[in-house]
């Protein structure tokens, strides 16, 4: 069962969409997002998970998506360090590269330029108090021309939800005790 936590243009804030979650009892958390770059050829597909580093892209994404918390990126790191003690940070990792792999295979068949950037971890509030493995989904860059006109097509926006089923799936064919049933709607809702 997909358990979106909008369905419209309202934002709710990073700890509340986590809570919610926690809430419905969910098995994973996938927080899907469209980026932003200042250099307006920079695009393509990128999966994060929750952990602590010192790549200049990954903290300068955390920054912008933290933005809105009203918390600098330093001071989450202490909060931070006490989650990557938690169990779910392998298995994170694990469903940030099936996510991508999944995303990057199926979205660069419609678009040849579309760069692979990789799974990469980041102190990103989106993912904070997650209690299951949950990841991050930069699926475009809005910032980009080619990315944005194509995220204003429902089939594009359909081709993101399919692909972020494959690695869904993918990921829980490597799990034995989830079983993964047939899709029978897509729709793709971008924080």
């Amino acid at each position: 069962t997909v358990h979106l936590t909008r369905e419209g243009d309202t934002y709710i804030e990073h700890e509340d969409r986590v809570t919610m979650a926690r809430n419905w009892g969910a098995d994973l958390f996938i927080s899907i997002h469209a980026n932003s770059a200042r250099q307006r050829s920079v695009r393509g597909i990128e999966t994060f998970y929750l952990s602590l580093t010192t790549d200049s892209w990954a903290m300068a994404v955390a920054a912008r998506e933290n933005a809105a918390a009203e918390r600098s990126v330093h001071e989450l790191e202490s909060l931070v360090a006490k989650i990557t003690r938690n169990e779910n940070i392998s298995e994170s990792r694990e469903l940030a590269a099936k996510v991508q792999s999944a995303l990057y295979r199926d979205l660069s068949k419609q678009t040849r330029s579309l760069r692979n950037r990789g799974v990469r971890k980041a102190p990103l509030l989106a993912l904070m108090g997650a209690k299951m493995p949950a990841v991050l989904a930069e699926v475009s860059f809005l910032s980009n021309a080619s990315d944005e006109k194509l995220l204003k097509t429902s089939a594009y926006r359909d081709k993101i939800a399919e692909a972020l089923y494959k690695g869904i799936a993918a990921y829980a064919d490597t799990l034995s005790s989830i079983t993964v049933t047939e899709k029978t709607a897509t729709t793709a809702g971008m924080d």
